[in-house]
């Protein structure tokens, strides 16, 4: 659920406090040289991101606050550690995995200097946005290639999801044409179902966000919920994630999304044409569904997501 977020430090000040101390005693212990500065993050019980140095090297450090959490950020540094091996270097990077104290959970990777793509985007006039865009289509080419494979299509397992994602939309209006997506959704798996499509470890929350451009470098972050995946579910959460919040390139869509932005993409990934008018759309479509929006979102973020439905099932009438 897209949740209106607030600052869990100051909200919660002693147990950020805790966390922090918690961090400190963990470097303690594994014999590490640390120094803490501000927290970027705090999730009560989960995990508390920070910023500082590991003996003389900027850094930001994860800690776990859970088991559960232990084990996604042991996979995050798994996944780091992986990825790094080929994109440590060029235009696509990855952050540098500095640490990993298997004990405590405590991962320190480095500090990215830059700003945030989204952010970047939203600076520029409507007309530039396109090529920067485009470099996120890179990254991810680069960073799905070496795993690229074929895999019969499991359309079931994110249709069953999907179907309950679209029980819990809050907002009225919005829930009826999410309802009439899902139809459409539905009907598209039938014919997905008897074909194979690409997979890869794919980021797992891939949106301009996660990115941070310094110059002509594009570092991914937050590689936590990488896994096995249709590459076109990558894709999907990027555009998705800009048209609910009204980010576009320009005035044309394509099946809801910024047409320019979905262009970019599929260029980048070199997408057929039923990758392009079957498999993303159905991945866009689940997007759409399983992201919902939060009882208490601003009027104007509703707004936009209706914005987003109505023109993906407009396209999709044309398809179905």
């Amino acid at each position: 659920m897209s949740i209106v977020t607030t600052d869990n430090t100051q909200a919660f000040p002693e147990q950020a406090a805790a966390a922090r101390t918690r961090a400190e005693q963990a470097a303690q212990a594994a014999g590490l040289v640390v120094t803490l500065d501000d927290i970027l993050r705090f999730v009560p019980g989960n995990r508390v991101i920070l910023r500082g140095r590991l003996a003389d090297s900027p850094a930001v450090f994860r800690l776990p606050l859970n088991p559960e959490s232990h084990e996604h950020i042991a996979r995050e540094w798994a996944e780091l550690t992986r990825s790094y091996a080929y994109m440590a270097t060029g235009p696509n990077r990855v952050a540098k995995p500095l640490c990993f104290d298997e004990t405590s959970g405590l991962m320190a990777m480095s500090l990215i200097d830059g700003t945030p793509l989204m952010r970047h985007l939203w600076s520029l006039d409507m007309e530039q946005r396109n090529a920067p865009y485009a470099h996120a289509g890179a990254w991810l080419s680069a960073y799905t290639a070496p795993s690229q494979t074929t895999r019969p299509a499991n359309n079931r397992h994110w249709l069953r999801r999907a179907k309950e994602a679209v029980a819990q939309q809050p907002h009225p209006a919005l829930a009826e044409i999410e309802r009439r997506i899902f139809r459409n959704m539905r009907h598209l798996a039938k014919h997905i179902e008897p074909q194979e499509w690409r997979v890869a470890i794919t980021h797992g929350d891939f949106h301009p966000n996660n990115l941070i451009l310094s110059g002509d470098v594009l570092t991914g972050i937050d590689t936590g919920g990488s896994s096995i995946a249709p590459i076109y579910k990558d894709i999907a959460r990027s555009l998705t994630h800009m048209a609910r919040r009204g980010l576009y390139f320009g005035p044309k869509r394509h099946f809801g999304m910024d047409a320019l932005a979905f262009g970019a993409m599929a260029d980048a990934m070199h997408l057929n044409e039923t990758e392009r008018t079957l498999f993303l759309p159905y991945l866009i479509c689940f997007e759409t569904l399983f992201r919902v929006e939060h009882p208490e979102m601003p009027p104007h973020r509703v707004q936009h997501a209706i914005d987003m439905a109505q023109n993906l099932l407009r396209d999709l009438r044309q398809i179905t």
